[in-house]
């Protein structure tokens, strides 16, 4: 976990706050530009996340959501003022970025897969989530209209196509993806975190909500393979995932849809 020790004079926190950061030490924690995340160090740790107003609602929603499904921290308050801000309960543990963690592989995988699966396999009428779906295939056209263009998650036989070319795919394929599974949206190894190998929560589910599964699969295939720095366990996770449950060549389509994400 990121941490830079802060002035709190310096700090401009709500009122609702105030008494919380008391005499505690706060930390610059944030690991994006697109919200600021401080760590109070105070009971057993809190994270207070801020971001422009509106942008923190789903998050919350989801968050709460996901915590009574034992897999993400406890929302203790969130308030939409000037800006949104949303304080949450750190849970024991770190992200399983972590060396000890990665030195295991295997180990590593096999816990990761198994709450991926218990996630995927949630019973999504008991909550109103967005559409990722949707959203996702609408930030991959409005990115394109803009010239964002991120050739590092294309294979090496790719790079010579030309971001016109591959957007070109993307209509062809879109029609395909599917929003039947609540998703994260952002599965990567910090965003998991265990303590001494037991799974204690998920973080950061403002990506999440009805997607296609394909999506986290490749941000779980990513992740490995760019915590270590070699593709060797690929074959290896869809194997614990479940091959049958997955459509290859949706999977592969995914890095096209992420060089405008």
């Amino acid at each position: 976990m990121i941490k830079i020790l802060l002035n709190t004079r310096e700090l401009q926190i709500p009122h609702n706050f105030v008494k919380l950061v008391k005499d505690s030490m706060i930390y610059d924690s944030s690991s994006s530009t697109a919200a600021c995340v401080f760590f109070i160090e105070k009971d057993q740790g809190y994270f207070l996340k801020t971001a422009p107003k509106g942008k923190l609602k789903r998050e919350f929603e989801m968050t709460c959501f996901f915590h009574k499904k034992g897999l993400a921290p406890e929302v203790i308050d969130y308030q939409s003022l000037d800006r949104d801000w949303l304080l949450t309960q750190r849970v024991p543990g770190e992200g399983a970025n972590q060396i000890e963690y990665l030195r295991q592989p295997k180990k590593l995988i096999n816990i990761v897969v198994e709450q991926l699966q218990k996630l995927h396999e949630l019973h999504f009428t008991e909550i109103s989530a967005i559409n990722r779906t949707d959203s996702y295939i609408q930030t991959v056209e409005l990115n394109y209209q803009k010239g964002v263009f991120n050739p590092n998650f294309l294979s090496s036989r790719d790079l010579f196509k030309t971001s016109y070319d591959i957007f070109d795919y993307i209509q062809e394929i879109k029609p395909l993806l599917e929003s039947d599974t609540l998703i994260h949206g952002d599965f990567c190894l910090p965003n998991v975190i265990l303590n001494n190998w037991k799974f204690q929560s998920m973080i950061d589910w403002d990506c999440s909500g009805m997607g296609d599964k394909h999506i986290d699969l490749f941000w779980l295939l990513w992740t490995f393979q760019h915590q270590l720095k070699t593709a060797t366990f690929k074959d290896y996770i869809l194997d614990c995932y479940g091959r049958e449950a997955i459509e290859m060549s949706i999977l592969e389509a995914i890095p096209y849809f992420e060089v405008f994400g």
